[in-house]
């Protein structure tokens, strides 16, 4: 369990995964849409330039969006700025987000290890502390954020902590234990099976609300999954159409 004002919510947050598919994935444009949809949260990627600039990007290479076959870490911020991406829109930098969203809150998966810090240093000079979380797949680098920041930060389970816990649910451990392999953890943010892991069971959510960590799923994109989620007890829905998460959510 980790206490953040980030996570304070009386109701099933909605996460707009990459901001949302139009005009482009992780762009500023998308950002602006989700928002104005109802997102309660900006799911996003944090990859790093040559030039050592984050930015919002999810692959490695810019191919799939743009054509060129290069990686990010080949470019300068100049060269990835100025890229066309097919759906229309720019790469952003997490400045620009930030700054162009102030009141926006954003979920932040560091995918290198560059970004560790330039992530980081964006985050401690605008004081963002409040509105991030900040995460990783990999243990090591979401760790390594975690020690560089001067005030907390909210933070969501890495994929080893995420195995661990399904392993104590699923030996009957006592819920002692599962408190504490989650101290200091605010959120699972996961899929509802990984593998021959199902994530999603009534015994396991009920385990990890317990410890009073969320649970927020993805990526959930029909409405009646949205439903059958928040009636088992998710505390979020990451989606690729917040606009039909409110819908589905907040109007049904």
């Amino acid at each position: 369990m980790q206490e953040h004002p980030y996570f304070q919510t009386t109701k099933v947050s909605i996460f707009a995964h990459r901001g949302q598919a139009t005009p482009t994935e992780n762009t500023l444009e998308a950002f602006i849409l989700a928002l104005a949809a109802g997102a309660d949260y900006l799911e996003t990627d944090v990859r790093t330039t040559k030039d050592q600039i984050a930015i919002l990007f999810h692959d490695k290479t810019v191919k799939r969006l743009t054509g060129l076959d290069k990686n990010i870490a080949e470019l300068t911020w100049a060269e990835v700025k100025s890229l066309k991406l097919d759906g229309g829109g720019t790469i952003t930098s997490l400045e620009e987000a930030l700054t162009s969203l102030p009141q926006a809150r954003f979920n932040l998966d560091l995918k290198d290890r560059e970004s560790v810090k330039t992530a980081v240093n964006v985050i401690e000079a605008h004081k963002a502390h409040s509105r991030v979380l900040v995460s990783s797949f990999s243990n090591g680098r979401r760790n390594a954020a975690l020690k560089l920041f001067t005030l907390p930060v909210a933070t969501s389970a890495s994929a080893s902590t995420v195995i661990k816990i399904w392993l104590l649910v699923v030996l009957r451990a006592p819920q002692s234990l599962i408190n504490k392999a989650l101290q200091n953890i605010g959120a699972l943010q996961i899929p509802r099976s990984q593998s021959f892991m199902r994530l999603d069971s009534k015994r396991f959510i009920h385990s990890v609300l317990a410890s009073g960590t969320q649970i927020h799923y993805w990526t959930i994109n029909s409405p009646e999954e949205m439903l059958e989620l928040t009636r088992l007890g998710a505390s979020g829905i990451v989606t690729d159409v917040p606009e039909l998460a409110v819908q589905t959510l907040r109007k049904a």
